[in-house]
């Protein structure tokens, strides 16, 4: 988990047990205190992670960008989702055939975008990504690398 995702995790576990406390010192505000903690707790162990997961599908996961295999994608269609991450960058919905080790196979995918990229992108064009070494499916567009026109298997 990324560590803004650590850090919210433990600062909803110290909340935890500053309710927990107040349930012990306080007997009439025992139900809510215990609920809260409850709350606190659920959130901590499942709110958090799920949030960090959503996001990085977002952003392009740094993991696969890091140690991914590099590859070659055809951008087959690309939609906005009207989302934006960060007010900044639209989140796009790409349909990709991704050429590794000389196989072709389909993968869609959702990922924020700088807004320059946009006007850059269209049906046919190939874009560098990294694909998750343990699963495929998993791919994330490189945006180091330059957009190319058309052509894969031509290199």
């Amino acid at each position: 988990m990324k560590l803004w995702g650590r850090i919210v995790g433990v600062f909803l576990l110290v909340m935890a047990a500053l309710f927990a406390g107040v349930a012990v010192a306080l007997p009439e505000a025992r139900p809510v205190s215990i609920g809260t903690t409850l709350l606190l707790i659920a959130a901590a162990i499942f709110g958090v992670p799920a949030l960090v997961r959503l996001f990085t599908s977002f952003t392009g996961d740094e993991e696969v960008l890091r140690n991914g295999t590099p590859a070659w994608a055809r951008v087959v269609s690309f939609q906005p989702t009207g989302w934006r991450y960060n007010r900044h960058y639209p989140i796009i919905r790409f349909g990709l055939h991704v050429e590794l080790g000389g196989a072709v196979y389909p993968v869609e995918i959702k990922q924020a975008i700088e807004p320059e990229w946009f006007n850059r992108l269209a049906p046919g064009v190939e874009v560098g990504v990294r694909v998750d070494r343990s699963d495929r499916k998993n791919v994330v567009i490189d945006t180091r690398q330059p957009i190319r026109s058309g052509g894969m298997g031509t290199r």
